[in-house]
């Protein structure tokens, strides 16, 4: 179909351009090698998981990754994720899209089509397509991050009292992350 086709390419060429802004290619030639993020091989094990569900090994909390990773690390970790995260969205969002087309085209040529599947296909399509560009703004707002290759305590140059400070606050942020996360999971 037309639609698809075209959904694809609109679609292409946004990752291309958010690519490119990520990482703009230098003297005009695309290059693989990415200034900002390290190659995929150069990630430590964690937080690619093995299948869908299952955390990697070693998987670690927030408070060991935010003191003991490198900064690029963390960002590059996020990008991945908030990229699979955004890609799946995007697919979603033209499924429901097709689906709606395909509903509307069936209605018009006589078949019998409720008003009801054609308003739940929209509010899903729309919510999709809503959080979509959600995670591409979060996408592009982590992606255009400055960060050193340095843990947190190297970056800031801290001293003992300070990085035991550093400690403590991100103790702090991983047990309220951990209570929001459960509190999202009961609603």
């Amino acid at each position: 179909m037309g639609v698809r086709r075209a959904l694809r390419q609109g679609i292409g060429r946004w990752l291309r351009v958010v690519g490119e802004r990520l990482d703009p290619p230098a003297g005009g030639e695309l290059s693989l090698a990415s200034r900002k993020l390290p190659a995929l091989g150069d990630l430590d094990d964690g937080p690619a998981a093995g299948d869908e569900a299952t955390p990697s090994v070693p998987w670690q909390g927030v408070r060991e990754r935010a003191l003991g990773k490198s900064l690029v690390t963390l960002r590059s970790e996020a990008l991945y994720s908030l990229g699979a995260l955004h890609a799946a969205h995007l697919a979603a969002a033209a499924v429901f899209d097709d689906r709606r087309l395909a509903a509307a085209i069936a209605q018009r040529s006589g078949e019998v089509v409720s008003d009801d599947t054609l308003t739940k296909l929209a509010e899903a399509a729309s919510i999709w397509h809503r959080d979509s560009a959600s995670l591409g703004m979060a996408l592009t707002a982590v992606g255009a991050t400055q960060v050193p290759d340095l843990v947190l305590a190297e970056a800031l140059q801290v001293d003992e009292q300070e990085a035991e400070a550093l400690d403590a606050m991100t103790e702090g942020y991983q047990i309220e992350l951990k209570r929001q996360i459960l509190e999202e999971a009961d609603s």
